[in-house]
């Protein structure tokens, strides 16, 4: 037999046998009827025998089980790990009893009074469960209706249900017991932005000196979060508040004698709801050497607070989706070999902007070319030249000299137009002339050579 089998069949039947374990009867489409008998011991559970009773399947519940395997399942009965207590409560109060159980299957947890089940509609009483911990709670507490045990039962299917009881006494305002606790100051309503530490006031007096404990929207507050924690006077703290926080919050303090609630009182948190905006945008432009690194970085602000991502030129995403950073991003640009557009992108629920800005590789500028001679006289030629590099030049230079010379160029520096007219040449000498550009970093290489030869004296040009 395997586990399929017990997986796809529908049970019909559960039993207890002799008090030890249970058996199972269940049906399938190629058996009519199985019998299963299984015994509950600890954790475990341990199918002991197994009847087969079908068109071709026939034996006895003690037969030959060899060819059938034992299944053992991890489970566990119901185990009852935080029993309610006794409750002292004023008329008119509020009585709160909390039952924790464990199990596998987890246990359901019912409340019985005076041996009836009590349902969470009931007018006064409600049931709350979390984490494994349920809680009845009757509000307002009334003589003479109130007044019984109460008992907090957990079953799971497995091992017999478990149970633990509590009594609830109610007292008249003007005889509870000496002792009983008194709330000399109780919470007020709070208003918090997020971020914030919010304290809930609270103090009682009593004999013994009450415990006091809170309760937040029907729910004990979980005291294991780090950010909450209850001073010696019973107040509750809250550091570094979140939206989760914001509710209905009460006060409880107890002792031997008796149980007292303060009013349920509201703890807002404020949220604030601002767009993004950069408080550190990139600059427009960064200069950069040919070969250089840079680090841009960009810093968005917000409530929420936004996500801040790099995109190069108009889609290519820089920033892996799985992993964009809250409110600060700084990219690692290495060996940049071109100038390039990079645009800082920060998003939240509330908008979306970008800042954008040029990478600008610095070298020194390229050759003009196009270099042409004309209107040659005796003493005089023009020259025009084109530039194809980048607008960012700050002025040209002409070198020139007798072709073939053993001697210096000479050189007109500070030309800021693409023609300049050469002056006082020798007549009749072939010249040679190169046109060089000029940017904040240096000079770049020579053009090509331009040669002609002045006139004669006295000629003039047609």
């Amino acid at each position: 037999m395997r586990r399929g089998l017990m997986s796809s069949s529908s049970f019909r039947t559960i039993r207890k046998v002799h008090g030890l374990g249970l058996i199972l009867v269940f049906s399938s489409k190629e058996i009519h009827r199985v019998v299963v008998v299984v015994i509950a011991v600890g954790k475990l559970v341990m199918v002991l025998g197994i009847s087969l009773i079908g068109a071709e399947h026939r034996c006895q519940l003690h037969g030959n089980f060899t060819d059938y395997h034992p299944f053992i399942y991890l489970t566990h009965p119901p185990e009852i790990i935080r029993k309610p207590s006794n409750q002292g409560v004023r008329v008119g109060g509020v009585a709160t009893f909390f039952c924790g159980a464990r199990g596998d299957p987890a246990p359901n947890i019912v409340w019985r009074k005076n041996g009836k089940k009590i349902m969470g509609t009931q007018s006064r009483y409600s049931v709350i469960e979390s984490n494994g911990v349920s809680m009845l709670r009757i509000e307002p507490v009334r003589a003479g209706r109130d007044d019984a045990p109460y008992e907090c039962m957990a079953e799971n299917g497995v091992g017999d249900a478990v149970s633990a009881e509590a009594t609830l006494t109610v007292y008249e305002p003007d005889k509870t017991p000496s002792g009983f606790p008194v709330i000399t100051q109780s919470p007020t309503t709070r208003v918090i932005e997020i971020g914030h530490t919010a304290v809930m006031q609270c103090k009682a007096t009593g004999s013994p000196q009450p415990k006091i404990y809170w309760i937040k929207d029907m729910k004990r507050v979980d005291m294991t979060n780090s950010r909450y924690s209850i001073n010696a006077e019973g107040s509750l703290q809250i550091d570094n508040s979140e939206e989760s926080d914001m509710g209905r919050y009460e006060c409880v303090a107890e002792n031997s004698v008796g149980t007292e609630h303060t009013k349920q009182t509201n703890l807002y948190v404020k949220v604030r709801r601002v767009p993004p905006t950069f408080s550190r945008p990139p600059e427009p432009v960064y200069e950069v050497m040919l070969g250089g690194n840079l680090s841009l970085a960009c810093v968005a602000v917000g409530s929420p607070m936004p996500y801040v991502k790099w995109r190069q030129g108009v889609d290519q995403e820089l920033t892996p989706e799985n992993d964009v950073p809250v409110g600060r991003n700084v990219m690692e640009l290495t060996n940049i070999r071109h100038s390039a557009n990079y645009t800082c992108v920060a998003s939240s629920t509330l908008g979306i902007i970008e800042a954008t800005t040029l990478v600008k590789v610095q070298s020194l500028p390229a050759a003009p070319t196009d270099v042409q001679i004309s209107e040659v006289t005796a003493t005089q030629v023009r020259l025009e030249w084109s530039y194809k590099g980048p607008e960012d030049l700050q002025y040209y230079v002409i070198q020139y000299k007798p072709k073939n010379a053993n001697q210096a160029f000479s050189e007109i520096s500070g030309i800021i137009t693409m023609f300049y007219v050469v002056r006082t040449l020798s007549p009749y000498t072939e010249y040679e002339f190169y046109v060089i550009a000029v940017n904040n970093i240096g000079r770049g290489p020579p053009s090509l050579p331009a040669t002609c030869t002045t006139g004669e004296t006295g000629i003039v040009p047609p």
